[in-house]
Formats: C-alpha cells, structure tokens, sequence
C-alpha cells in the first residue's frame, strides 16, 4: 500500500482554470441539468437535441461528471428563509427553527453535475511548476501566471461554450471547487464524505488548494493478514493519513457491452437513472469522450473496408465460418458508413464510464455493486469492476487527469445521435429554487426537500397560483391548508371557503391568532357589493352578481332596467347606496304609468330580499379583507354542481336557491380579487375548494383569470381545488395556472383526466395510471386506511413544467400539524416523512 499523490492532476488553479502537472490546462463549470423526469416524450427528445449539440462540440478529453453529495441542512434553511423578514414572522422563524432537525434526520442529497473541457496547454514552463509541486502538498499559486496567458485560455472556452449553447447554463466553478471534489473522491460514501456546495458562495474563490494526501489500497489488502494479489478484489480502501478512522471502501464499474440490437429512447437508452435510489451508498459517475468528425469516420471506413475486402478475397475458396464472420462484418460497417453519409452533423464518440461507488464498509459496497449489476442485465447492459485497473479508472473522475490505459481498454463507440440518448444531463427535481419546504421528491432517489416559493414567484415573474386535484381522502384540503398557513406564516394573508359540514377551516382558523369566520347563512358582515366595492366599481359587480341571480339577460327589459340604476348616473340620481336601496328605487319607479320594466325588477328582487340578509341588511357592517385569515363558511348554501353549471337546459332551470348560492360564491371571490390584488405590499391567497365555481360560471373564471394572470404582479395567487380537472380544470385554469398537484385517485378515468392536465402522455405511460390508482398513498389493511408513512403522496408539475412525484410533509412544529387535520373531532396526526425520516 502505497501513499498516492500523483493521481492529483493539479499544478496550479486560477478561477475555474485548472493547470495539471503535465502541462494541460482545463476549464470546468457547473452544468444545470435539464428537467426530463415524467415529460412526454416529444419534451424528451428535445431534451436530447440538446445533448447532440453537447456531444458534437466537445473537444476530445472532455470529461463529465456526476457527483452524488449530501445536502447541506443549513443551505436548505436558508433557501426557506429567502427573501422572508424573520424578525416580522415570528411564526415562520420557528417554522424553520423546528425543520432544521427534520431535514437533518431525512438526509437529503443531491447530485452535482460538472463538465471539464480542454482549453490548451501551458508548454513548457509548466514542467518546472510540475516537478515543483510534486515535492510539496500544496498547489503553486496561479496569481503568477500571466493575465494574458490566462485570457487566452478563457477566450477559448468561450468559444466552446457558444457552439455547445447555452441551455445547460455552464457557470465557471470556483477554485476551491477542486479541493472540494478531491476530498469527496477521497471519503466517497464515508462518514468523512464533505456536504454538497449546492448554494452560491459556499466555497470560497480561493486561488489555491491543499490537497490531502491519501493512501490507496487496491484489493484493500491492509484488512487481511495475508497477501491477497490486487488483482483478486476489485475494491479500492482509501485512507486519509489524518482521517484513518473513516476510510472509504470504494469499487470502479464500468459497462463491459451494451445491447447489441441498441438502445431504445426515450425509455431504454438513459442508463445513468439507473444509479439513483441505492441506499447506503454514494454513486458518482464520470464520462471521458474523444469524438471524430464524419469526413474522417468516412475516410477510415473506407481503409477498413478495403482491408476486410483483401481477407475476403485471401478466403473465398475456404469454406469456414470464418467467411461468414468477414461477411457479417462488411454488412455491419456498410450500415455504419451509410449513417455517417445520411446524417448531416453526426460525429462519431468514443466514450469512457465509470461508475464509483464508495461506502464506509467493503461489504455494503460489495452489496451494492452487485444490486447495480442486477440492475443493469434487466437492461442487457453488462457491468465489470475490471481487477487491477481500479485505481486507474478511480483517477479518471478527476478533472485534468492523464489519459491511461484503462480508460481506452473499456472505451465505446457509437454516432453521437446514439450518445445523446444517454441524456446524461438531466434531473427529476420538481419545485422551486427556494421557499418553504412542502415535501420530498420521491422520483430522484435522494429525498432532496420540495421547495414551493408561493411568495417569490412574482419577483421571477411567475404565477403562484395553484391548483390540486385528488379523490376525497387523498389529501387535497390538508394540502390547501398547509399551503395557506405557510401563506400567513410568511406574512401574507388569505381567505378561504370552508364548504364542509364540520367546519375544518373554521377549526384551522381558531390557531390562528385574530383570525376572522364567517357564515354566509348567518351573517355579521355584509357582501353587498354596492357597500363593499368602491363606488367607481360597485355599479358593475352589482350587475355582475345581480343579473344571473335574478335570471335577467343585460337587454331584457327588467335587466336593462338594472343596469341603468347603477350605472354611475343612475347612482347618483337615485342615491343608491346598497341593493335595499336598489329595491327601494325599483318599486318606486314601478308605478309610473306606461313602465313595467321596474315593476318587473321589484318583483324579482321582492323574492329575495328578506332570504338573504348577508346582501340587504343594511345594517351589517360590510366585509374588509384586512384580517391575516379569513375563512368564509358556505356549508349551508345550496350550489349547483359541475353538470348544473356547464348543461344550458339545466343551468336555465337552477332554483333560486342554486342561484344565490353561486351569486355569494363568486362575490367573495370578487372581495377577494379587489382585496388582494392591489399594490398594499401584503401577498394575498384565495383558496377555494369547490373549483367549478370558480372556473365554470363567467363571474368565476374571470376571478380565476385576473388572479394567474395578474397576481404575480401584485403579489396575489389562487388555490383550487377539484375532483375531475377535466371538467373543472378549463380555461384560464389549465392554461395558466402552472403549480398543479395530483394526489389519490382510484377511479381510472378519474386517474387519466388528472394525469392528463398534469402533462402526462397516459398513452406513451400508461404504467403511470396504475401508480396513481394503486401506488399513491395506498389505504391497506382490513379498515382500508393509508399508513402514515405513505400519506401525502402525489404527483407533481412545477412553475418550469417540470413533472415529478412527492410526498408531502406538513408543517414541522407540532402545533400547526394538529391544526391543518381535516376533521376537528379527530385526533390531529401530521403527515410524516419516509420510512427513515422524522415529520
């Protein structure tokens, strides 16, 4: 066992340029994958356009890597708390204060993605700095190097970088990146293994380095008493001579073949994702690619295709199955030079993998190697962890590295079409850069924490607006309600519409300090428009609620009649200051001669005025919406459903009980957008949990629109809930409400619609409909009920159309868990993280 320290690269670091002891320099930078996860596959092949690009452009030696780190817990609290005055929230600070041991004990990772590209070499003066270093532990100090060397490398990578495009957002790593990586390599998978720098300024932009010195022990020899040859355990033990408590056990793999009849994409080419979700164990995986241009692919096929001639020619006497392999190997290249003819701007890839994966443990190590190899033959993809060449492909995950044996011994060629199927570049993650944290992405494998940035979406100019869809039971209104309080938490406020019988939003509202309830049947404020409504729009959303209530068309003569009264002039002459007096002024003008119109008008306004105090008692005081929660109780208000709503005959013969329901529906919708959508500098969420009254009557959608369209700018969204999307879900809706939430549905074509609007193909992922029938929260056991660890399950599709699968985790202080049940008289259980998380 021997000390190595020449398997570090590095002579000298300048920014993201790095100079290697054999005079090579490299520029790396931070890659932002592209979201793949659950997109059609029209989304995915443009995500592999992407790649060829990528591919085609890359100098020869480049090297991508993909690096699996644990995240900082720090740096999730901190993206909880952007953007958010903690000393005005003094309820979100203890929110926050009371995640720090939940996402401490989930353990979240995450997976870092860098590519490192040639850009030149530094000639001969390297070589002193080189023989330099490599009697020192530290790297020489760049600042030496001349600024105009060092421009010229930059320019170059410039230059590559423009022709690669700028979809992956290359971002030049700092110098302190590569003491960072050597270190991870160093304790892969061990408890020594360093946190993910995942938050801007986390390594500092030094412009040296000190790299540890390690021992690397191939075939771990040091464990036995008795000399075992290397080449007879492919494992490598790493230990660090300051850390030799925590050595790290480590084995290369690389594929030995792939299927020879190809790999099918999107579905069968992307063999990365199978790295993901292997538990105990940290898995990174490296790619070093050489590429050749068509016109010499074509050039060297044609030499080779003369030299199998000439043995063909030597053979045609002999009958043997020598002949047929010549003859099978003709046909072969014939229909590789005949890709390269047809397909303009293919090039050709030669292409390295290594897969490292590294625990603290030789057996969890040998375990997992084996789990990845039983993996990889469901996918005829056969895996090698090559004895004696270990330490050779563990070097090649190091940037800068020299190029050794190893790496052309299990090298593969293909068209780079056929590369750019491995889409190498791309995540599952779902969410936002920053915000609360709501729950876990399940597709990934690494638990790392869902962010939803409700409150600084409009600063990005997105909308915040959401919508969540689910069977009863599923989820929906604990999901709603998580999503108000962390609303009020942060600042903002909200009203919501509690259409159950036992009032959960009413027993929500009471652990909310000056919280205000309302019941529509039994009212202490008004929704009289024309008192709630400054007077230049009170006219208007009196008409609007009005009308239909009354079942008048705006030309009918009753309905003419109406919109003449509270047109400003109509205002102001009769002095209308509330619908009593709307009343009032109608029957009075009904007995001028020759004038049915208002007579008509009294009669029907007659009929409601002593049903429905909350819009003709006078002396209510009328709703403001300044309170931080206000929860509007509709449980006693009759309302039509979707079919109602949607089915003309039907809708024409509403009762007029259906019809005020819906017309006090939508004036609290309509308070909510004169409330919320105003520049008063407080974030502003109306929820409602009956969506088709929002989306399937004019005066809703108008309400749903002016809030996903508007509410990013004045700091306003809207929540819906729905059980059908399909018939709910139209409109402004589904097109511009981008956060949508799937939970539990059983019902099949219940399953389809909500995949459907999610973004789903059911077609080209028809598995995916079984997942959500079967597989989402699943109730088990004789009383059917979902256990706690499964609860919160869902799909999910983010403001970047990115669509994924989570869970959700529910407020972490214990008090606001027991707040958000659904039903009061329960016992209040919070939802709880996976099987080896704390809520």
């Amino acid at each position: 066992m021997a000390f190595r320290r020449d398997l570090q690269p590095t002579a000298a670091i300048r920014g993201n340029l790095q100079f290697t002891t054999a005079g090579l320099v490299t520029a790396t930078y931070f890659v932002n994958p592209l979201g793949y996860g659950l997109r059609r596959a029209s989304d995915k092949h443009d995500v592999k356009l992407v790649h060829h690009s990528l591919i085609n452009n890359l100098p020869s030696g480049s090297l991508l890597l993909g690096i699996q780190a644990k995240l900082n817990t720090l740096d999730v609290l901190n993206k909880m708390v952007e953007g958010v005055d903690l000393d005005e929230c003094e309820d979100y600070a203890n929110e926050v204060v009371a995640s720090y041991e939940r996402v401490r004990a989930i353990m979240p990772q995450t997976r870092i993605y860098l590519l490192s590209i040639p850009v030149g070499s530094s000639g001969q003066g390297m070589s002193a700095l080189s023989r330099v270093w490599r009697g020192s532990t530290a790297t020489i100090d760049a600042t030496a190097l001349a600024r105009a060397e060092l421009e010229v490398f930059d320019e170059k990578a410039k230059e590559i970088l423009s022709q690669i495009g700028s979809e992956f957002e290359p971002t030049p790593v700092p110098a302190s990146l590569f003491q960072w990586l050597w270190e991870h390599h160093l304790s892969r998978g061990s408890s020594g293994d360093p946190v993910a720098p995942t938050q801007a300024g986390a390594l500092d932009d030094a412009t040296a380095a000190v790299f540890r010195s390690a021992a690397l022990d191939e075939g771990a020899q040091a464990d036995s008493n008795r000399r075992v040859r290397p080449s007879f355990a492919p494992v490598i033990k790493v230990v660090q001579t300051d850390f030799a408590y925590r050595p790290s056990y480590q084995t290369m793999l690389t594929p030995n073949s792939f299927p020879y009849g190809g790999m099918n994409f999107p579905g069968g080419s992307e063999f990365l994702n199978v790295l993901e979700s292997m538990d105990d164990v940290t898995v990174d995986w490296g790619i070093r690619v050489s590429t050749r241009t068509a016109e010499q692919v074509l050039k060297g096929n044609e030499l080779n295709l003369r030299r199998l001639g000439e043995q063909m020619d030597q053979r045609d006497q002999e009958i043997s199955f020598a002949q047929n392999t010549l003859a099978a190997k003709a046909r072969l290249l014939s229909e590789y030079n005949n890709h390269f003819e047809v397909n303009n701007g293919e090039s050709e890839v030669s292409f390295t993998t290594v897969i490292a994966i590294g625990s603290s443990s030789r057996e969890t190590t040998l375990d997992a190697v084996n789990t990845l190899k039983r993996r990889y033959r469901r996918f005829k993809i056969e895996l090698t962890a090559p004895v004696g060449a270990q330490v050779d492909l563990w070097s090649m995950l190091i940037p800068g590295s020299e190029a050794r044996r190893a790496y052309d011994d299990f090298a593969h060629i293909v068209p780079s079409d056929m590369w750019a199927g491995f889409v190498p570049f791309t995540t599952s993650a779902i969410g936002d850069d920053s915000g609360p944290v709501i729950g876990l992405n399940l597709m990934s494998g690494h638990f790392e924490p869902i962010h939803f940035g409700i409150m600084e979406a409009a600063l990005h100019d997105l909308s915040a607006s959401f919508a969540v869809t689910g069977e009863l039971g599923s989820g929906k209104s604990y999901f709603l309600k998580l999503i108000a309080v962390l609303v009020h938490d942060m600042g903002g406020q909200f009203l919501a519409i509690d259409r159950s019988q036992v009032g959960e939003w009413e027993h929500f509202a009471r652990a909310i300090d000056n919280a205000v309830v309302i019941d529509l049947a039994e009212p202490k404020v008004s929704l009289d428009p024309l008192r709630l409504f400054d007077t230049r729009v009170a006219g208007e959303r009196a008409l609007d609620s009005i009308l239909p209530l009354l079942d008048l068309s705006p030309t009918s003569g009753a309905g003419a009649a109406a919109s003449s009264l509270l047109s400003s002039r109509g205002i102001a002459e009769h002095r209308i200051r509330s619908l009593l007096d709307l009343f009032e002024v109608a029957r009075r003008l009904r007995d001028q001669p020759g004038d049915h119109d208002y007579g008509d008008l009294a009669a029907r306004l007659g009929t409601i005025v002593d049903r429905v105090p909350v819009l003709f008692d006078p002396t209510l005081p009328p709703l403001h919406l300044d309170a931080a929660a206000t929860v509007v109780r509709s449980h006693k208000l009759a309302l039509p459903t979707a079919e109602e709503l949607t089915t003309p005959h039907l809708y024409h013969r509403l009762p007029l009980t259906k019809r005020l329901g819906t017309a006090l529906y939508e004036l609290v919708g309509i308070a909510a957008r004169e409330a919320f959508l105003t520049d008063n500098g407080r974030f502003g969420l109306l929820v409602g949990d009956e969506a088709h009254h929002f989306t399937q009557t004019t005066v809703g959608a108008a309400v749903t629109s002016d809030f996903s369209r508007d509410g990013r700018k004045h700091l306003a969204a809207i929540g819906l809930a729905s059980h059908d999307p399909a018939t709910d879900f139209q409109g402004a809706a589904h097109n511009l409400i981008p956060n949508r939430f799937v939970f539990r549905q059983r019902d099949e074509t219940l399953a389809r619609n909500s995949l459907e609007w999610l973004g789903v193909d059911t077609a080209e992922a028809e598995f995916l409909v079984q997942v959500l029938r079967e597989h989402t929260s699943p109730p088990v056991g004789p009383g059917r009920t979902v256990p706690e660890e499964r609860r919160g399950e869902m799909f999910m599709r983010d403001a970047l159309n990115r669509i994924g699968r989570g869970k959700v985790l529910g407020p972490a202080r214990p008090d606001r868990a027991a707040a958000i049940t659904s039903t009061p008289t329960s016992s209040a259980k919070a939802l709880r993280g996976p099987s080896r998380a704390l809520s």
